[in-house]
């Protein structure tokens, strides 16, 4: 079969969505299928082109096997409602004009992948122009996500695109949701279950244990400190802030060390409030070899997100992290999507509250015996729920039984 896939985040993005959405085509296309895949220009999380992409420009291209279809778009340097609004209205344009070229008969099931509001509303338009089974894998969900990120004029936004999402899901014959959180939006909207499937984020990329010394030598880094590293996206839902506020409560002489590892709108901001501080840095993103050892170099592996940011998505790292056999403190939201899923394998404090993540970074440094708790914890749960083999095999059932509904 020949299946069409819409995602405005794909390779060479290295962090986040694009992870999956790259592995997804990839698995289509070693199960025998052909794959094209409609994307964006290659802009996350960095908000811009980097110049080793500049290549990737607008047109036809071939990746592994893969055909991608690149459009043009506004890239905005920083995010607020109407800038988003921007992005998505650019991004659907160009999404829009180019799949006006499709042809009955080219494709036989469109996918397609939110975030973000244009990716879903584009796909559905072009299996209804062809006349074929849709499908939707609903990473992240740019309403919800506007809400409670504190966005400025985030509330303007998310009306809009929570009307214009509710749409795309609502026309799917089959959805992939990858919280409980999410599934129970979705059911909201009036969804029948059967339509709805569940597949946790899997480990998309190996991460291979090795040895600390061993890691900290590979980025020359002290063997004596405790190490906190936390990796991936420096944006508004992540609220680094709060981690460079609980750096500052840590004892001058402490050997505390805070990695910030990643790319994001709010990296250089955040460049700014660690300069000059001993115990915290911001880096910028390693290569996916090195990843397993940057893991690895760690004591602790941080996630903290904005106290607003409640429900749906889940942190990508997270699949990482917990393959690395290495403790994970959370700074989330209480209740929130990534507190009922860290619940009985993470160190959890509430969101916002530096002291409290300050005081847990200090008790674990201290306690062995619970990171080592808290690591076994993390990979059993990972081995049980996040296998790749599991993942990539639930996500081609689930397309096959879209294919069967265009011959049902």
């Amino acid at each position: 079969m020949h299946i069409l896939f819409v995602t405005t985040n794909y390779w060479p993005e290295p962090t986040g969505i694009a992870v999956y959405t790259s592995d997804f085509a990839e698995i289509l296309k070693c199960a025998g299928h052909r794959v094209s895949v409609l994307t964006s220009l290659p802009h996350y999380p960095w908000w811009r082109t980097p110049s080793e992409y500049a290549h990737l420009t607008e047109g036809i291209s071939e990746h592994d096997g893969v055909k991608i279809i690149r459009v043009k778009h506004i890239i905005p340097a920083k995010m607020n409602a109407f800038l988003r609004i921007r992005f998505e209205i650019s991004m659907c344009w160009n999404l829009h004009k180019v799949s006006r070229e499709f042809k009955s008969g080219e494709f036989d099931l469109v996918v397609a992948c939110m975030p973000t509001v244009a990716a879903g509303i584009i796909g559905k338009r072009i299996a209804e122009n062809l006349g074929l089974p849709f499908g939707l894998i609903v990473q992240d969900l740019s309403g919800a996500g506007a809400k409670q990120s504190g966005l400025l004029g985030g509330a303007l936004f998310s009306k809009v695109a929570q009307a214009i999402e509710g749409s795309a899901i609502k026309a799917a014959k089959g959805i992939v949701v990858i919280s409980p959180a999410m599934r129970d939006f979705v059911n909201r909207l009036g969804i029948e279950g059967i339509r709805v499937s569940q597949i946790f984020n899997y480990s998309a990329r190996p991460i291979v244990f090795s040895n600390q010394e061993n890691a900290r030598k590979l980025f020359g880094w002290n063997t004596d400190d405790f190490l906190v590293i936390h990796t991936g996206n420096m944006g508004a839902k992540q609220d680094l802030e709060n981690v460079v506020r609980a750096v500052e409560k840590l004892p001058v002489t402490s050997r505390i060390k805070v990695k910030i590892v990643g790319h994001g709108n709010q990296e250089t901001k955040l460049r700014a409030l660690c300069l000059g501080k001993r115990n915290i840095e911001v880096l910028p993103a390693v290569e996916d070899s090195a990843y397993s050892s940057l893991l690895s170099s760690a004591d602790l592996l941080l996630v903290n997100e904005r106290s607003t940011q409640m429900e749906m998505s889940l942190p990508s790292k997270l699949t990482s992290y917990l393959f690395s056999q290495r403790p994970v403190v959370a700074a989330v939201p209480k209740n929130g999507a990534t507190w009922k899923f860290l619940a009985e394998i993470a160190e959890l404090v509430d969101a916002g509250k530096p002291e409290l993540l300050a005081r847990a970074i200090e008790e674990l440094s201290r306690n062995a015996e619970k990171r080592n708790e808290l690591a076994s914890r993390g990979l059993q749960f990972a081995k049980t729920h996040l296998d790749p083999v599991i993942g990539r095999k639930k996500y081609l059932d689930w397309v096959e039984n879209l294919i069967g509904s265009k011959h049902g």
